[in-house]
């Protein structure tokens, strides 16, 4: 109970930080690629610095493996890296705890494993964060259209930040 009562009374954290925080997320992703569906899960891991209080720039890493459409040889692996963007759009409470944030950011994927296509990469979407009672940490879940070379899809990804 005092425990509790104790990360209560904690200086609050809003889900607009004022300090960098580091974000991983990991989930399910669709590309559309030459005439078929590639899928396989995506995991992107972040350090942002906020810029100013609804503003935050984000180094990014990424990997993923892409399994190739049924029927066709040519599963691959892809990592990169780049910069990117995040906008506080909406906070849904006064402290901050539930909040809506533009997100997007563009670098270059390099093929790791199989028959992948190394060049540039983009995406671009919203996240809905939610800050509970550890006001360091966050979850939320991300929404992207994601886009690499000629291949374009989508990305669902559940994720956790926690302050720096």
């Amino acid at each position: 109970m005092l425990l509790a009562l104790a990360l209560m009374a904690a200086a609050p954290l809003a889900a607009a930080q004022s300090q960098p925080w580091l974000e991983i997320s990991a989930g399910p992703m669709v590309l559309h690629r030459n005439g078929g569906l590639d899928s396989g899960p995506l995991l992107r891991m972040q350090v942002a610095l906020p810029l100013t209080e609804r503003l935050a720039g984000e180094l990014w890493a990424a990997g993923s493996l892409e399994s190739a459409p049924l029927g066709r040889p040519g599963d691959q692996a892809l990592v990169g890296g780049g910069l990117a963007a995040r906008f506080l759009l909406h906070q849904f409470d006064a402290e901050g705890r539930f909040a809506l944030w533009a997100h997007g950011g563009a670098g270059y994927l390099a093929a790791a494993a199989g028959n992948g296509l190394s060049g540039p990469t983009g995406f671009g979407g919203a996240a809905f964060v939610f800050q509970p009672l550890i006001r360091r940490f966050a979850l939320g879940v991300e929404a992207d259209a994601v886009g690499a070379r000629s291949a374009f899809g989508f990305a669902l990804l559940p994720t956790l930040r926690c302050a720096l």
